[in-house]
């Protein structure tokens, strides 16, 4: 961004809610938002959408924000995503089917061979999936020190957290116990094993054993293995599966070093596989979805990519946890350059947003809103059309 600020902090107090008749005041001297529109007023109770533009280095930016009031008890939080881990969709598509008052896209995902999530996925406090190992990731890094377990999530008092949540596992088999590398993931670590539950889908699991832990593009492992298991016993060993695991079934996938181990168990065998999902920073998750570190403290992290500039997502927090932002920046357009991620945190950080994480950004920047007594659309300008399926997202839905 160029040496004036994105949005002078002074301007904060006019995100608050308020009145649609208000206007906002004039901007201060050197301030280089060039419109920041006031509320509407059809907005659904608890939430506020703004627009506004800011300029660039190379040009104009427009952004798009949703506020959502975390205290009011008539909104709640949830999990977008299809009726797969291995499925996607468009965000319309996935808002639509919960009624969502507003709503974004998620985390980067694999879109080339799966279609599943690279981050965690946790939904009514039960993990979904985990997250695949760092080099199989088609996403910027997150800044140096930060985790890339990293989560934004909603904790069972409806409070908002930004944190960690880890997986932890071990499939115990012929008097031997091996550590799972995780729940539903697209890439199975060289040489480990992965549970995969009727959740993942029907794509087939063979792919979850190609390329390596660092080269997405590596060949499929020759030396790959499935064992299903139900109610503690080995009910097949073989191939990888290419259908679905059957209901109340768990199917391990072990490749290299972790085959040899599940080659070895005939269907009968007792095989007693377990997980749990841990969140050290934070109270228990009720929803949480894997993203990239982004603003902590009031400042952006230090380190954050400054290179690509492209449409962005961004979700962000309240100091107290009970003030939500969604936010999608356009770009790749004439009217919108985007921005890169150094330049998203600093907006994030002068929208006066403690705390956010980045989602992916691209073809994927979705948002969506539903005005009160109106119907759902797209708020933003995607820069492909048609829109993008993507794996999951975050959406605020009328409380049940």
């Amino acid at each position: 961004m160029t040496a004036g600020r994105v949005l002078l902090t002074a301007f904060v107090a006019t995100l608050a809610m308020a009145p649609a008749a208000l206007a906002d005041p004039p901007p201060p001297p050197g301030r280089v938002l060039d419109t920041l529109l006031g509320a509407r007023a059809d907005d659904v109770p608890g939430t506020e959408y703004r627009e506004f533009t800011t300029t660039a280095a190379v040009g104009r930016v427009r952004g798009h924000l949703i506020r959502v009031d975390l205290a009011n008890r008539t909104l709640a939080v949830r999990l977008l995503r299809p009726g797969a881990v291995a499925a996607t969709a468009p965000v319309p598509t996935l808002a639509g089917a919960v009624d969502a008052i507003g709503g974004v896209n998620g985390n980067f995902f694999d879109e080339s061979r799966t279609g599943a999530s690279v981050g965690v996925e946790l939904e009514g406090g039960a993990l979904v999936k985990s997250a695949v190992p760092s080099g199989r990731r088609p996403a910027p890094p997150g800044p140096p020190g930060s985790s890339p377990d990293t989560v934004v999530g909603i904790d069972t008092a409806g409070v908002g957290r930004i944190g960690r949540v880890l997986f932890s596992g071990t499939a115990r088999l012929g008097g031997r116990e091996l550590p799972l590398a995780g729940l539903n993931l697209y890439a199975v670590p060289v040489g480990g094993v992965a549970a995969f539950t009727p959740a993942w889908g029907g794509v087939t699991r063979a792919r979850t054993v190609c390329g390596s832990d660092t080269d997405a593009a590596a060949p499929c492992s020759a030396d790959a293995v499935e064992v299903r298991v139900r109610a503690g016993r080995a009910v097949a060993v073989g191939p990888v599966g290419t259908r679905a695991v059957p209901a109340g079934e768990v199917a391990l996938v072990a490749r290299e070093g972790a085959a040899a181990a599940l080659r070895g168990v005939r269907p009968g065998d007792p095989v007693d596989a377990r997980w749990t999902a841990l969140a050290p920073d934070t109270p228990p998750l009720r929803v949480a979805l894997g993203a990239l570190a982004l603003v902590r403290g009031g400042a952006a992290w230090p380190g954050l990519q400054t290179t690509e500039r492209a449409p962005r997502t961004a979700v962000g927090l309240s100091a107290d946890g009970r003030t939500l932002f969604l936010v999608a920046v356009d770009g790749r357009q004439e009217a919108s350059v985007g921005a890169t991620l150094a330049e998203l945190g600093r907006l994030m950080v002068e929208l006066g947003v403690p705390q956010a994480v980045a989602l992916d950004g691209g073809g994927s920047t979705q948002m969506v809103r539903r005005p009160a007594g109106g119907r759902l659309a797209v708020v933003n300008v995607p820069s492909t059309t048609p829109l993008r399926p993507v794996a999951d997202g975050l959406a605020v839905v009328p409380a049940r």
